[in-house]
Protein backbone atom coordinates (compact mmCIF):
# COMPACT_ATOMS: atom_id res chain seq x y z
CA UNK A 1 0.00 0.00 0.00
CA UNK A 2 1.60 2.95 -1.23
CA UNK A 3 1.42 6.48 1.47
CA UNK A 4 1.57 10.01 1.11
CA UNK A 5 3.03 13.16 2.45
CA UNK A 6 0.37 13.43 4.34
CA UNK A 7 -0.11 10.53 5.78
CA UNK A 8 3.19 10.69 6.57
CA UNK A 9 3.06 13.88 8.84
CA UNK A 10 0.19 12.51 10.68
CA UNK A 11 2.38 9.18 11.37
CA UNK A 12 4.51 11.94 13.21
CA UNK A 13 1.98 13.04 15.17
CA UNK A 14 1.60 9.78 17.16
CA UNK A 15 4.30 11.05 19.54
CA UNK A 16 3.33 13.98 19.72
CA UNK A 17 -0.41 12.73 21.09
CA UNK A 18 0.87 10.32 23.17
CA UNK A 19 3.70 13.08 24.53
CA UNK A 20 1.01 15.68 25.48
CA UNK A 21 -1.29 12.81 26.80
CA UNK A 22 0.91 11.79 29.36
CA UNK A 23 1.82 15.44 29.95
CA UNK A 24 -1.79 15.99 30.62
CA UNK A 25 -2.10 13.35 32.85
CA UNK A 26 1.06 14.11 34.72
CA UNK A 27 -0.66 17.66 35.40
CA UNK A 28 -3.63 16.07 36.18
CA UNK A 29 -1.85 14.63 39.21
CA UNK A 30 -1.14 17.89 40.61
CA UNK A 31 -3.51 18.59 43.73
CA UNK A 32 -5.67 20.43 43.87
CA UNK A 33 -7.86 17.28 41.11
CA UNK A 34 -7.12 14.52 39.19
CA UNK A 35 -8.31 15.67 36.00
CA UNK A 36 -6.75 17.86 33.43
CA UNK A 37 -8.13 21.32 32.60
CA UNK A 38 -7.30 20.92 28.42
CA UNK A 39 -6.95 17.14 26.80
CA UNK A 40 -5.10 18.34 23.95
CA UNK A 41 -4.66 14.89 22.29
CA UNK A 42 -8.50 15.37 21.47
CA UNK A 43 -7.37 17.82 19.00
CA UNK A 44 -4.41 15.65 17.39
CA UNK A 45 -6.36 12.93 16.91
CA UNK A 46 -8.41 15.09 14.69
CA UNK A 47 -5.97 16.74 12.57
CA UNK A 48 -4.46 12.81 12.12
CA UNK A 49 -7.70 12.19 9.87
CA UNK A 50 -7.32 15.46 8.60
CA UNK A 51 -4.14 14.75 7.24
CA UNK A 52 -5.01 10.75 6.52
CA UNK A 53 -8.42 10.58 6.28
CA UNK A 54 -9.92 7.17 7.56
CA UNK A 55 -6.41 5.90 6.99
CA UNK A 56 -5.30 7.63 9.79
CA UNK A 57 -7.93 5.84 12.50
CA UNK A 58 -5.55 3.29 13.12
CA UNK A 59 -3.05 5.96 14.12
CA UNK A 60 -5.04 7.23 16.73
CA UNK A 61 -6.58 4.17 17.62
CA UNK A 62 -2.69 3.19 18.17
CA UNK A 63 -1.94 6.83 19.87
CA UNK A 64 -4.67 6.16 22.23
CA UNK A 65 -3.62 2.97 23.56
CA UNK A 66 -0.34 3.74 24.51
CA UNK A 67 -1.35 6.82 25.88
CA UNK A 68 -4.01 5.51 28.19
CA UNK A 69 -1.58 2.67 28.85
CA UNK A 70 1.01 4.46 30.19
CA UNK A 71 -0.95 6.53 32.06
CA UNK A 72 -2.57 3.72 34.03
CA UNK A 73 1.38 2.02 34.68
CA UNK A 74 2.02 5.71 35.91
CA UNK A 75 -0.93 5.96 38.09
CA UNK A 76 -0.01 2.70 39.37
CA UNK A 77 -1.74 0.43 37.82
CA UNK A 78 -1.09 -3.35 36.99
CA UNK A 79 0.32 -4.06 33.43
CA UNK A 80 -3.22 -6.33 32.80
CA UNK A 81 -5.47 -3.25 34.17
CA UNK A 82 -3.28 -0.93 32.08
CA UNK A 83 -3.11 -3.15 28.86
CA UNK A 84 -7.02 -3.34 29.40
CA UNK A 85 -7.44 0.29 29.74
CA UNK A 86 -5.78 1.12 26.75
CA UNK A 87 -7.85 -1.66 24.66
CA UNK A 88 -10.76 -0.30 26.47
CA UNK A 89 -10.00 3.43 26.23
CA UNK A 90 -8.56 3.82 22.50
CA UNK A 91 -11.86 3.08 20.09
CA UNK A 92 -13.98 5.65 21.78
CA UNK A 93 -11.10 8.36 21.94
CA UNK A 94 -10.67 6.84 18.02
CA UNK A 95 -14.82 7.49 17.40
CA UNK A 96 -14.83 10.85 19.43
CA UNK A 97 -11.99 11.87 16.87
CA UNK A 98 -13.94 10.23 13.77
CA UNK A 99 -17.15 12.07 14.26
CA UNK A 100 -14.92 15.64 14.98
CA UNK A 101 -13.53 14.60 11.33
CA UNK A 102 -16.41 14.15 10.05
CA UNK A 103 -18.14 17.54 11.85
CA UNK A 104 -15.56 19.09 10.17
CA UNK A 105 -17.03 18.58 6.44
CA UNK A 106 -14.72 20.95 4.00
CA UNK A 107 -12.04 21.84 6.58
CA UNK A 108 -11.31 24.89 4.36
CA UNK A 109 -14.91 26.41 4.39
CA UNK A 110 -15.04 25.31 8.31
CA UNK A 111 -13.23 28.80 9.86
CA UNK A 112 -14.20 30.78 6.83
CA UNK A 113 -17.23 32.38 7.97
CA UNK A 114 -19.38 32.83 11.40
CA UNK A 115 -21.61 30.02 10.05
CA UNK A 116 -18.84 27.93 9.97
CA UNK A 117 -17.60 28.76 13.12
CA UNK A 118 -21.04 27.63 15.02
CA UNK A 119 -20.84 24.39 12.77
CA UNK A 120 -17.63 24.03 14.01
CA UNK A 121 -18.69 24.67 17.87
CA UNK A 122 -21.18 22.08 18.08
CA UNK A 123 -20.38 19.55 15.43
CA UNK A 124 -16.70 19.78 15.70
CA UNK A 125 -15.97 20.67 19.67
CA UNK A 126 -18.78 19.99 21.57
CA UNK A 127 -20.60 17.01 20.30
CA UNK A 128 -18.02 14.48 19.73
CA UNK A 129 -16.97 14.85 23.07
CA UNK A 130 -20.63 14.86 24.88
CA UNK A 131 -21.19 10.98 22.93
CA UNK A 132 -17.93 9.79 23.92
CA UNK A 133 -16.22 11.19 27.20
CA UNK A 134 -19.37 9.82 29.76
CA UNK A 135 -18.44 5.96 28.05
CA UNK A 136 -14.16 7.01 28.90
CA UNK A 137 -15.72 7.93 32.31
CA UNK A 138 -17.19 4.77 33.26
CA UNK A 139 -14.20 2.45 31.73
CA UNK A 140 -11.92 4.03 33.78
CA UNK A 141 -14.18 4.46 36.85
CA UNK A 142 -14.89 0.84 36.85
CA UNK A 143 -11.19 -0.23 35.78
CA UNK A 144 -10.89 2.04 39.36
CA UNK A 145 -9.96 5.31 38.87
CA UNK A 146 -10.82 7.35 41.86
CA UNK A 147 -14.37 10.16 41.62
CA UNK A 148 -13.03 13.37 42.59
CA UNK A 149 -14.78 14.77 45.81
CA UNK A 150 -17.31 16.75 43.91
CA UNK A 151 -18.52 13.49 42.86
CA UNK A 152 -18.89 11.31 39.52
CA UNK A 153 -20.75 15.00 37.48
CA UNK A 154 -18.01 17.29 38.13
CA UNK A 155 -15.61 14.78 36.87
CA UNK A 156 -17.33 13.95 33.89
CA UNK A 157 -17.89 17.34 33.32
CA UNK A 158 -14.04 17.86 33.81
CA UNK A 159 -13.22 15.37 31.12
CA UNK A 160 -16.07 16.46 28.77
CA UNK A 161 -15.13 20.30 28.64
CA UNK A 162 -10.81 19.12 28.69
CA UNK A 163 -11.94 16.86 25.62
CA UNK A 164 -14.03 20.08 23.86
CA UNK A 165 -11.16 22.69 24.72
CA UNK A 166 -8.85 20.93 23.46
CA UNK A 167 -10.63 20.50 19.90
CA UNK A 168 -11.52 24.25 20.46
CA UNK A 169 -7.75 25.16 20.66
CA UNK A 170 -6.09 22.79 18.40
CA UNK A 171 -8.51 22.55 15.36
CA UNK A 172 -7.99 26.27 14.54
CA UNK A 173 -4.19 26.17 15.05
CA UNK A 174 -4.07 23.79 12.57
CA UNK A 175 -6.39 24.99 9.69
CA UNK A 176 -5.60 28.49 9.57
CA UNK A 177 -1.97 28.72 10.55
CA UNK A 178 -0.70 26.14 7.77
CA UNK A 179 -1.40 28.87 5.57
CA UNK A 180 0.91 30.91 7.11
CA UNK A 181 4.54 31.21 6.38
CA UNK A 182 6.92 30.46 9.61
CA UNK A 183 8.62 33.63 9.87
CA UNK A 184 5.43 35.08 9.96
CA UNK A 185 4.15 32.91 12.29
CA UNK A 186 7.23 33.04 14.97
CA UNK A 187 7.15 37.29 15.21
CA UNK A 188 3.16 36.47 15.35
CA UNK A 189 2.65 34.64 18.07
CA UNK A 190 5.74 37.14 20.10
CA UNK A 191 3.42 39.99 19.37
CA UNK A 192 0.37 37.92 20.60
CA UNK A 193 2.38 36.65 23.49
CA UNK A 194 2.68 40.17 24.98
CA UNK A 195 -0.89 41.26 24.43
CA UNK A 196 -1.79 38.64 26.07
CA UNK A 197 0.22 38.95 29.09
CA UNK A 198 -0.43 42.52 29.60
CA UNK A 199 -3.79 42.27 31.54
CA UNK A 200 -2.54 38.68 33.07
CA UNK A 201 0.27 40.49 34.61
CA UNK A 202 -1.70 43.73 35.66
CA UNK A 203 -4.28 41.52 37.01
CA UNK A 204 -2.32 39.37 39.40
CA UNK A 205 0.62 42.74 40.20
CA UNK A 206 -2.80 45.67 40.35
CA UNK A 207 -6.06 44.58 40.71
CA UNK A 208 -8.01 41.35 39.58
CA UNK A 209 -10.56 43.32 38.24
CA UNK A 210 -8.11 44.26 35.53
CA UNK A 211 -8.06 40.56 34.40
CA UNK A 212 -11.47 41.83 31.97
CA UNK A 213 -9.14 43.87 29.86
CA UNK A 214 -8.10 40.46 28.52
CA UNK A 215 -11.63 40.84 26.60
CA UNK A 216 -10.78 43.99 24.98
CA UNK A 217 -6.80 42.89 24.56
CA UNK A 218 -8.33 39.72 22.25
CA UNK A 219 -10.83 41.76 20.35
CA UNK A 220 -7.73 44.13 19.22
CA UNK A 221 -6.03 40.90 18.12
CA UNK A 222 -9.46 39.60 16.29
CA UNK A 223 -9.57 42.87 14.65
CA UNK A 224 -5.57 42.96 13.79
CA UNK A 225 -5.02 40.06 12.65
CA UNK A 226 -8.12 38.37 11.83
CA UNK A 227 -8.87 34.45 12.53
CA UNK A 228 -5.16 33.80 12.90
CA UNK A 229 -4.14 36.18 15.41
CA UNK A 230 -7.48 34.51 17.91
CA UNK A 231 -6.43 31.64 17.31
CA UNK A 232 -2.81 32.05 18.61
CA UNK A 233 -4.44 34.41 21.59
CA UNK A 234 -6.69 31.32 22.55
CA UNK A 235 -4.35 28.83 22.72
CA UNK A 236 -2.05 31.58 24.64
CA UNK A 237 -4.39 32.27 26.47
CA UNK A 238 -5.51 28.22 27.45
CA UNK A 239 -1.81 28.00 28.52
CA UNK A 240 -1.49 31.34 30.34
CA UNK A 241 -4.32 30.31 32.21
CA UNK A 242 -3.61 26.29 33.08
CA UNK A 243 -0.29 28.33 34.52
CA UNK A 244 -2.21 30.60 36.76
CA UNK A 245 -4.21 27.48 37.94
CA UNK A 246 -1.30 24.93 38.50
CA UNK A 247 0.09 27.90 40.46
CA UNK A 248 -3.42 28.25 42.62
CA UNK A 249 -3.72 31.86 41.01
CA UNK A 250 -6.50 33.11 38.44
CA UNK A 251 -10.12 33.94 39.10
CA UNK A 252 -11.72 30.54 38.57
CA UNK A 253 -10.39 29.53 41.82
CA UNK A 254 -13.33 31.38 43.66
CA UNK A 255 -15.00 27.48 42.68
CA UNK A 256 -14.41 24.19 44.90
CA UNK A 257 -11.34 23.32 42.69
CA UNK A 258 -12.86 20.39 40.49
CA UNK A 259 -15.09 22.72 39.52
CA UNK A 260 -12.84 25.91 38.78
CA UNK A 261 -11.13 23.48 36.35
CA UNK A 262 -14.65 23.58 34.60
CA UNK A 263 -15.01 27.34 35.26
CA UNK A 264 -11.48 27.66 33.23
CA UNK A 265 -12.80 25.71 30.65
CA UNK A 266 -15.74 27.23 29.80
CA UNK A 267 -14.47 30.76 30.27
CA UNK A 268 -11.83 30.11 27.37
CA UNK A 269 -14.43 28.68 25.02
CA UNK A 270 -16.70 31.69 25.47
CA UNK A 271 -13.84 34.56 25.79
CA UNK A 272 -12.11 32.74 22.55
CA UNK A 273 -16.19 32.45 20.59
CA UNK A 274 -16.01 36.33 20.63
CA UNK A 275 -12.77 36.98 18.70
CA UNK A 276 -12.98 34.14 16.89
CA UNK A 277 -16.06 35.52 15.45
CA UNK A 278 -15.23 39.12 14.94
CA UNK A 279 -11.44 38.07 13.14
CA UNK A 280 -13.82 35.94 10.64
CA UNK A 281 -16.82 38.69 9.89
CA UNK A 282 -13.70 41.20 9.08
CA UNK A 283 -12.18 38.48 7.43
CA UNK A 284 -15.24 38.82 5.29
CA UNK A 285 -15.92 41.85 4.94
CA UNK A 286 -11.66 42.06 3.36
CA UNK A 287 -12.79 39.23 1.19
CA UNK A 288 -15.96 41.45 -0.01
CA UNK A 289 -13.91 44.20 -0.46
CA UNK A 290 -11.30 41.87 -2.51
CA UNK A 291 -13.78 40.54 -4.79
CA UNK A 292 -15.39 44.26 -5.14
CA UNK A 293 -12.02 45.83 -5.74
CA UNK A 294 -11.46 42.75 -8.53
CA UNK A 295 -14.62 43.45 -9.99
CA UNK A 296 -14.63 47.48 -10.24
CA UNK A 297 -10.67 46.89 -11.79
CA UNK A 298 -12.03 44.16 -13.73
CA UNK A 299 -14.70 46.80 -15.05
CA UNK A 300 -12.59 50.01 -15.24
CA UNK A 301 -10.27 47.26 -17.43
CA UNK A 302 -13.28 46.42 -19.32
CA UNK A 303 -14.76 50.27 -20.08
CA UNK A 304 -10.75 51.28 -20.80
CA UNK A 305 -10.81 48.47 -23.17
CA UNK A 306 -14.55 49.79 -25.02
CA UNK A 307 -13.30 53.64 -24.50
CA UNK A 308 -10.23 53.01 -26.62
CA UNK A 309 -12.57 51.14 -29.13
CA UNK A 310 -14.92 53.92 -29.49
CA UNK A 311 -12.10 55.92 -29.87
CA UNK A 312 -10.94 53.35 -32.16
CA UNK A 313 -14.28 53.82 -34.34
CA UNK A 314 -14.35 57.78 -33.34
CA UNK A 315 -11.20 58.85 -34.89
CA UNK A 316 -10.10 54.97 -37.66
CA UNK A 317 -11.08 54.21 -41.19
CA UNK A 318 -12.61 50.97 -40.10
CA UNK A 319 -11.39 50.23 -44.34
CA UNK A 320 -8.39 51.48 -44.30
CA UNK A 321 -6.87 51.68 -40.43
CA UNK A 322 -5.64 55.04 -41.22
CA UNK A 323 -7.06 58.00 -39.11
CA UNK A 324 -10.20 59.71 -40.31
CA UNK A 325 -11.72 62.99 -41.18
CA UNK A 326 -12.03 63.88 -37.41
CA UNK A 327 -8.39 62.77 -36.54
CA UNK A 328 -7.38 64.47 -39.29
CA UNK A 329 -8.65 67.84 -38.69
CA UNK A 330 -7.34 67.63 -34.59
CA UNK A 331 -4.14 66.55 -35.97
CA UNK A 332 -4.18 69.68 -38.49
CA UNK A 333 -4.77 72.16 -35.81
CA UNK A 334 -2.82 70.72 -32.99
CA UNK A 335 0.44 71.26 -36.24
CA UNK A 336 -1.15 75.00 -37.30
CA UNK A 337 -0.32 75.45 -33.23
CA UNK A 338 2.69 74.12 -33.22
CA UNK A 339 3.93 75.44 -36.23
CA UNK A 340 2.68 79.45 -35.26
CA UNK A 341 3.89 78.92 -31.92
CA UNK A 342 8.01 77.67 -32.79
CA UNK A 343 8.14 79.85 -36.32
CA UNK A 344 8.30 76.26 -37.94
CA UNK A 345 6.81 75.09 -41.27
CA UNK A 346 4.76 72.43 -42.07
CA UNK A 347 3.33 70.69 -45.58
CA UNK A 348 0.06 69.26 -46.62
CA UNK A 349 -0.42 66.92 -49.44
CA UNK A 350 -3.94 65.78 -50.76
CA UNK A 351 -3.71 62.43 -53.03
CA UNK A 352 -6.61 61.74 -55.06
CA UNK A 353 -6.71 57.91 -56.95
CA UNK A 354 -7.17 58.50 -60.68
CA UNK A 355 -10.06 56.78 -62.09
CA UNK A 356 -11.19 55.51 -59.31
CA UNK A 357 -15.11 55.30 -59.80
CA UNK A 358 -14.11 53.69 -63.27
CA UNK A 359 -12.49 50.68 -60.91
CA UNK A 360 -15.43 50.47 -58.47
CA UNK A 361 -17.68 50.58 -61.70
CA UNK A 362 -15.81 47.66 -63.64
CA UNK A 363 -14.62 45.34 -60.82
CA UNK A 364 -16.80 45.85 -58.18
CA UNK A 365 -16.76 47.54 -54.85
CA UNK A 366 -14.92 45.10 -53.30
CA UNK A 367 -12.09 45.69 -55.62
CA UNK A 368 -11.94 49.04 -55.13
CA UNK A 369 -11.77 48.22 -51.38
CA UNK A 370 -8.33 46.41 -52.26
CA UNK A 371 -7.10 49.32 -54.32
CA UNK A 372 -7.19 51.28 -51.13
CA UNK A 373 -5.78 49.26 -48.88
CA UNK A 374 -3.36 48.70 -50.59
CA UNK A 375 -2.80 52.52 -51.78
CA UNK A 376 -2.81 53.26 -47.77
CA UNK A 377 -0.16 50.81 -47.14
CA UNK A 378 2.10 51.91 -49.88
CA UNK A 379 1.66 55.44 -48.88
CA UNK A 380 2.50 54.94 -45.25
CA UNK A 381 5.84 53.09 -45.85
CA UNK A 382 6.92 55.70 -48.06
CA UNK A 383 6.75 58.65 -45.90
CA UNK A 384 8.70 59.14 -42.63
CA UNK A 385 7.54 58.15 -38.90
CA UNK A 386 6.18 61.73 -37.74
CA UNK A 387 4.88 62.14 -41.49
CA UNK A 388 0.87 60.96 -40.58
CA UNK A 389 -1.51 60.09 -43.42
CA UNK A 390 -5.20 60.19 -43.34
CA UNK A 391 -8.63 58.61 -45.36
CA UNK A 392 -9.80 62.07 -46.19
CA UNK A 393 -13.27 60.64 -47.92
CA UNK A 394 -13.65 58.74 -50.70
CA UNK A 395 -10.53 57.81 -52.74
CA UNK A 396 -8.60 60.62 -51.49
CA UNK A 397 -6.27 60.49 -48.64
CA UNK A 398 -4.19 63.30 -46.74
CA UNK A 399 -0.59 63.19 -45.66
CA UNK A 400 1.01 65.93 -42.95
CA UNK A 401 4.34 66.65 -43.23
CA UNK A 402 5.68 68.31 -39.89
CA UNK A 403 8.52 70.36 -39.70
CA UNK A 404 8.82 70.42 -43.80
CA UNK A 405 7.75 72.28 -46.41
CA UNK A 406 6.42 71.86 -49.84
CA UNK A 407 10.06 70.94 -51.30
CA UNK A 408 10.93 68.16 -48.66
CA UNK A 409 7.37 66.86 -49.06
CA UNK A 410 8.07 66.74 -52.75
CA UNK A 411 10.81 63.67 -52.25
CA UNK A 412 8.02 60.86 -50.77
CA UNK A 413 5.23 62.15 -52.74
CA UNK A 414 6.92 61.29 -55.48
CA UNK A 415 8.38 58.06 -54.73
CA UNK A 416 4.46 57.01 -53.81
CA UNK A 417 3.75 58.76 -57.47
CA UNK A 418 6.21 56.09 -59.08
CA UNK A 419 5.21 53.48 -56.88
CA UNK A 420 1.56 53.39 -57.60
CA UNK A 421 2.09 53.77 -60.88
CA UNK A 422 4.62 50.43 -61.45
CA UNK A 423 3.29 48.13 -59.42
CA UNK A 424 0.36 46.57 -59.49
CA UNK A 425 -2.60 45.95 -57.18
CA UNK A 426 -3.45 42.06 -56.72
CA UNK A 427 -6.75 42.10 -56.08
CA UNK A 428 -9.39 38.63 -56.37
CA UNK A 429 -10.07 40.21 -59.79
CA UNK A 430 -6.63 40.21 -60.93
CA UNK A 431 -3.75 42.67 -61.35
CA UNK A 432 -4.49 45.97 -61.48
CA UNK A 433 -2.72 48.99 -62.35
CA UNK A 434 -3.62 52.64 -61.07
CA UNK A 435 -2.29 55.88 -60.71
CA UNK A 436 -2.69 58.82 -57.54
CA UNK A 437 -2.91 62.91 -58.52
CA UNK A 438 -1.38 65.19 -55.79
CA UNK A 439 -1.55 68.60 -54.15
CA UNK A 440 0.86 70.07 -51.96
CA UNK A 441 1.04 73.26 -50.37
CA UNK A 442 2.77 74.69 -46.87
CA UNK A 443 1.57 76.11 -43.97
CA UNK A 444 2.59 79.91 -44.77
CA UNK A 445 2.68 81.89 -40.69
CA UNK A 446 0.47 82.55 -38.27
CA UNK A 447 -1.99 84.04 -40.85
CA UNK A 448 -2.49 81.34 -42.66
CA UNK A 449 -5.94 80.05 -41.47
CA UNK A 450 -6.88 76.32 -41.72
CA UNK A 451 -9.84 76.99 -44.31
CA UNK A 452 -7.48 78.78 -46.25
CA UNK A 453 -4.39 75.82 -46.09
CA UNK A 454 -7.06 73.37 -47.34
CA UNK A 455 -8.57 75.60 -50.16
CA UNK A 456 -5.06 75.97 -51.98
CA UNK A 457 -4.29 72.04 -51.13
CA UNK A 458 -7.65 71.30 -52.75
CA UNK A 459 -7.30 73.53 -55.64
CA UNK A 460 -3.39 72.41 -56.46
CA UNK A 461 -5.11 68.71 -56.31
CA UNK A 462 -7.57 69.98 -59.19
CA UNK A 463 -4.42 71.36 -60.87
CA UNK A 464 -3.23 67.97 -61.43
CA UNK A 465 -5.98 66.61 -62.80
CA UNK A 466 -6.71 68.94 -65.15
CA UNK A 467 -2.90 68.71 -66.73
CA UNK A 468 -3.29 65.41 -67.05
CA UNK A 469 -3.21 63.17 -63.60
CA UNK A 470 -0.24 61.28 -62.14
CA UNK A 471 1.75 63.92 -60.92
CA UNK A 472 1.99 66.68 -58.43
CA UNK A 473 1.09 70.42 -58.53
CA UNK A 474 2.42 72.52 -55.67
Amino acid sequence: MTTTPRYHHALLLVPLYVSLAWLGMWLAAKPPSSLTVVWLPSGIGLIMLLLAGRRGLPLVLLSSAIANAGGWLYFGGSWGTALLAGLLLAPFDSLQSWLAWRGCGAPRRLLHDVGGLQRFFWRVCLLPPLLTTWAMYLINHALGAPATAQGHLAGLAMMTSGDCLGLFVVTPLYLVLREVPWPRLAGLTLKIAALVALPLLLAQGMHPWLIWLLGLTLIYVAIRYRIVGSSIAVALLTLASLLLLLSELGPQLAYEHSLSYVALSLMILSVGLAPHCIGLVIQQLDDVNHTLEQRVAERTRALREVQKQLETMAYSDSLTGLGNRHAFYIRLQEEQERATRRGRRFALALLDIDHFKRINDSYGHQTGDEVLRAVAVLMQDSVRVIDRVYRWGGEEFMIIFPDAGADDAMVPLQRICQLIGMQPVTTAKGELYTSVSIGVTEFAGRHDAIDALLGRVDALLYQAKRDGRNRIAR
